[in-house]
């Protein structure tokens, strides 16, 4: 896999989802986003090796909790954690799935970026929880039905967009440089 292809689509996402994309907020439905970033992170779990798929989640949620907007404390510090957690997870769940799903296919990209932001969101929530919970730290405010209803909206919205990027990513698969699997097992949907 190609490093800099990474860079380089890591850098539009992040650049979509912390100003671009504001301009595709849907104010009357409860301002919700859509998010590139899972969009990506499906992608490229999909077609990459195990561990390369876990580091580069691993790696793109830390820069996801460092960008302005997330992962902020009242102090201006950031916690970085909960995207990095919950990119690994979704790529997680994308490398249980891939095996059985048809790859190379926008409506996977779609449904399984549908899933990623549930998941990412559902692991935030848990680490923010968590971190709530220790005496030193402030208890967490907010959440409740809206937010959920928020998180359900984001994620289906971001499904629509996964249609359009997840053509364009399928488009520059060789691009990308992916290795193609090996065995008799292996077998390329």
């Amino acid at each position: 896999m190609r490093a800099i292809v990474v860079v380089v689509a890591a850098i539009l996402a992040l650049a979509f989802d912390s100003s671009f994309g504001s301009i595709f907020t849907l104010r009357s439905i409860g301002s919700i986003t859509p998010e590139a970033m899972p969009c990506l992170i499906v992608f490229i779990a999909l077609f990459a090796p195990e561990k390369m798929a876990l580091l580069i989640a691993l790696l793109l949620g830390a820069i996801v909790d460092l960008s302005p907007g997330n992962g902020e404390l009242v102090g201006g510090a950031h916690v970085i954690g909960p995207h990095a957690l919950g990119l690994v997870v979704t790529t997680l769940l994308v490398l249980k799935v891939r095996n059985v799903v048809f790859r190379r296919r926008v409506f996977t990209i779609a449904l399984l970026a549908v899933a990623a932001v549930i998941a990412t969101g559902a692991t935030e929530a848990l680490v923010l929880i968590i971190r709530g919970a220790m005496p030193w730290n402030p208890p967490v405010s907010g959440g409740g039905i809206a937010d959920f209803g928020k998180l359900l909206g984001t994620s289906i919205y971001t499904g629509i967009l996964a249609v359009p990027l997840g053509g364009c990513f399928l488009a520059t698969i060789g691009v990308w440089r992916f290795h193609s699997p090996t065995g008799r097992r292996a077998t390329w949907r």
